[in-house]
């Protein structure tokens, strides 16, 4: 492992070098610099280790020269196109067009005009280029220099200094780069508390530019003086983002107004993103092409996945696109997710760079204190599920600085979501496969999740099940159990024994082999459209375990996913019911339904509320999917029931009229075996037909063609039933459920007072249950 790393310090430096071998970088470059660091890589190989080993660290470094010069003729061969827009799930409001005359780069996002952008620029995007590869490989090259010295401790002891270093780099950048931070600013999981602490100044905190440019901009966007339109507006801004930044004002005319936000964009910002998606897109191009040559197996796009986050970001840059998917959102959301706000836009000021919004008094969720990040992520997880599974258009850059803890009693809400510059669309069939495999995920049910990562275009059709599925156990099992990465990493440790010292050699050995599976077998993708969604996911885990580090994403998503599956109306999420609610021999588990309902009301439910949970949810507005299923439980319990009843009213009623010449003293018995059946003995019968018809057959015939007897299914299906209404109802109506399912003696002949009682007590406390407040049975249940 330390040789591979010590060959990705080869690989950075030479892939560089070969690159900037013909010298467009100029003299700010200094090759001896790369020669050391390849030298000091060698020697930190080759300095301690055996003969052995340094043969494989020679074989190594040969490696990665090749590697480099793959990079330097992926580079060269590299003909680029602009991301094509017609394929991603970026939500993009209709209308919004038109063409900066200054630069001929589209206001709203066109892969036509981009395209001929680059091919005016010539030189110019080559030194943005050289100017990226300056600042970041020797950064690059630190990092993997640490981790072949002293790993993930040596990383730490330099953490200060490089998340100073990382962030210094981004800001030099400008604001393309430093959006890629912000995704990692909120995941404390995954960088040290000095990381975050640096990057967490790129949310709202960059650098601003002058307030006399941003008035400029506000007046030509406008095409007025800014006190024609302003009474007042602040003297400097008040947040200063990658993309924009932010000032308090009122509106003109309106003495009482309340204060609104005034959201001006940086000024060139369209050429100096339009210009950094070509370095992304280029440096993602030679990525791939390295990829598909050394590690053919896996099959995920990567330039498909940095298409998707382009139109996405250059998106952003319309404001007026921002506003309608703000509008859009907070119509869908009214009344759906309590405690949320978006603010209401002043459509009338707004540009493609100018957005005036209701002004929001409250504070970051990031600078909030761990207990009120815990209270407000669960009105944050509703608005998102919200919006995933059920509105199919999410906001996709959820950072710190976009969710806002509001003013303690302000009537509007409780958390303020701002910033839908960037937003997807989920299609309706993915939403009910998200469902499902939240649900198989939550139940480790790994090969169904298997069927969903595939309906999700994440495996092929053709994967290797008996491979995958344990693999996926040992991935995800780990993860399911909440705390983010670092929990996770200490679980797959446990898992592979290397917790301690006793047998590290034999987990490390078994975890390798593992990852070289995952590496080499399970061909894996992550779809275009994965890309925001992933980000916006990763971004609230993140902020969750901020406030909670044992914070578990699935598990606390399950009681949305619960309501969403019984109250379905649609055929996908229907089938999932059933899969949550059936075994593997597709019985109904009373266990399971427990459960489901439970999670759904959100609240534990113990065995005396069963029945009432469960018929409360069932007759609820929202319990369109539990009842349909139930209706065909009915349908099958009814016909069950009745042909029971009938065949038992039959055998009764021909032991009535049997004549009692049994009890005759010598020969009754010989005399009662001499008569003739009446159950098999044939009669005129007159069956209804168009017209009657009059034909001999015996009664016990018409009985079988009329209530079939019950075969084995029927009965174990009969054993089913009862065992689930024993479960769900009181002790003292089992002898009834035992009387009309199984057939043993019926209660009401034995005591039918006793068991009239028990029914009516039964009704009374179902009716009392009904007549009760919701909120006292449960939490966020339909009412």
């Amino acid at each position: 492992m330390m040789v591979r790393m010590a060959a990705v310090v080869v690989v950075l430096r030479g892939a560089s070098e070969a690159f900037l071998s013909g010298g467009s970088l100029g003299s700010s470059w200094r090759p001896c610099r790369g020669r050391a660091a390849r030298r000091g890589a060698v020697r930190m190989m080759t300095s301690t280790r055996s003969a052995p080993e340094r043969v494989a660290a020679a074989g190594m470094v040969s490696a990665a020269s090749v590697a480099a010069a793959a990079v330097n003729q992926a580079v060269s061969q590299s003909s680029l196109s602009a991301p094509d827009e017609s394929k991603s799930s970026v939500a993009r409001a209709a209308g919004s067009s038109g063409v900066d005359e200054a630069t001929g780069l589209p206001l709203s996002y066109d892969s036509g005009l981009i395209e001929a952008y680059w091919r005016r620029q010539g030189s110019s995007l080559q030194q943005r280029w050289a100017e990226f590869l300056r600042l970041s490989v020797p950064f690059l090259v630190r990092v993997a220099t640490l981790l072949v010295q002293g790993g993930a401790e040596e990383l730490e002891r330099n953490g200060a200094s490089l998340a100073r270093e990382a962030r210094e780099i981004c800001e030099e950048l400008g604001p393309t780069f430093v959006k890629l931070a912000q995704t990692l600013s909120v995941r404390p999981d995954v960088l040290p508390q000095a990381a975050l602490a640096e990057l967490a100044a790129l949310q709202d905190s960059v650098t601003p530019f002058e307030t006399a440019v941003a008035i400029a901009q506000i007046e030509r966007e406008l095409g007025a003086p800014v006190d024609e339109v302003f009474a007042e507006i602040s003297e400097a801004p008040v947040a200063a983002a990658s993309l924009a930044q932010v000032y308090k004002a009122r509106l003109a005319g309106e003495p009482e107004a309340d204060p609104v936000a005034v959201k001006v964009q940086r000024p060139d910002v369209l050429e100096s993103v339009s210009k950094d998606l070509y370095v992304l897109r280029r440096a993602v191009e030679v990525y791939q092409r390295l990829i598909d040559r050394f590690a053919p197996q896996q099959k995920t796009n990567y330039v498909d996945l940095l298409n998707e986050w382009a139109v996405g970001f250059y998106t952003e840059l319309d404001f007026r696109s921002e506003m309608a998917h703000a509008a859009e959102l907070r119509a869908a959301l009214l009344g759906q997710c309590e405690g949320v706000y978006i603010p209401k836009s002043y459509d009338h000021l707004c540009t493609p760079r100018l957005a005036v919004t209701e002004w929001i008094d409250g504070v970051k969720l990031s600078a909030c204190e761990p207990d009120e990040i815990r209270a407000l992520t669960p009105i944050a997880r509703e608005a998102f599920l919200t919006q995933l599974l059920e509105i199919g258009l999410i906001h996709a850059d959820p950072h710190a600085g976009n969710l806002l803890k509001m003013a303690d009693g302000d009537p509007r809400g409780k958390l303020a979501l701002l910033d839908f510059g960037l937003v997807s669309r989920i299609r309706e069939r993915d939403q009910d496969v998200m469902v499902n495999a939240l649900i198989h995920l939550a139940n480790r049910d790994w090969p169904r999740l298997v069927d969903d990562f595939i309906a999700l275009e994440i495996l092929p059709p053709e994967t290797n099940r008996p491979l995958v599925v344990p693999l996926m156990d040992k991935a995800l099992s780990p993860y399911v159990a909440g705390g983010g990465a670092r929990k996770f990493t200490e679980r797959v440790m446990r898992t592979y024994g290397l917790e301690h010292d006793a047998d590290r050699i034999g987990g490390f050995q078994a975890m390798t082999q593992d990852a070289l599976s995952v590496l080499n077998d399970v061909p894996f993708s992550i779809p275009p459209y994965f890309a925001l969604l992933g980000r916006a996911i990763v971004t609230l885990e993140g902020i969750a375990l901020s406030g909670d580090p044992d914070y578990a994403l699935i598990q606390e998503a399950y009681p949305f996913v619960s309501r969403k599956l019984l109250g379905a109306d649609r055929p996908a999420l229907r089938a999932a019911l059933q899969d949550a609610l059936y075994d593997s021999d597709r019985k109904l588990d009373a266990d399971r339904l427990l459960a489901l309902v439970a999670s759904a009301l959100d609240v534990p439910v113990d065995a005396d509320d069963a029945a009432l949970a469960v018929i409360k949810y069932l007759l609820a507005p929202d319990g369109l999917a539990l009842r349909t299923l139930a209706e065909d439980e009915a349908v099958a319990a009814i016909d069950l029931l009745s042909r029971q009843a009938a065949r038992r009213a039959f055998d009764r009623g021909l032991e009535a009229l049997r004549p009692p010449v049994r009890r005759l003293p010598f020969l009754g018995a010989a005399v009662d075996a001499a008569l003739p059946d009446p159950a098999t003995t044939p009669l005129p019968i007159l069956f209804p037909a168009s017209p009657p018809r009059l034909a001999l057959a015996s009664p016990r015939a018409v009985l079988d063609a009329a209530a079939p007897p019950l075969d084995r299914p029927d009965e174990l299906y009969a054993l089913d039933l009862a065992q689930l209404a024993r479960s769900l109802l009181p002790d003292d109506l089992a002898p009834l459920l035992d009387a009309l399912l199984l057939g043993n003696d019926n209660p009401f002949l034995a005591n039918p007072l006793a068991a009239t009682a028990a029914l009516a007590d039964l009704a009374a406390t179902a009716l009392a249950a009904f007549a009760r407040p919701a909120s006292t049975l449960q939490n966020n249940a339909p009412p």
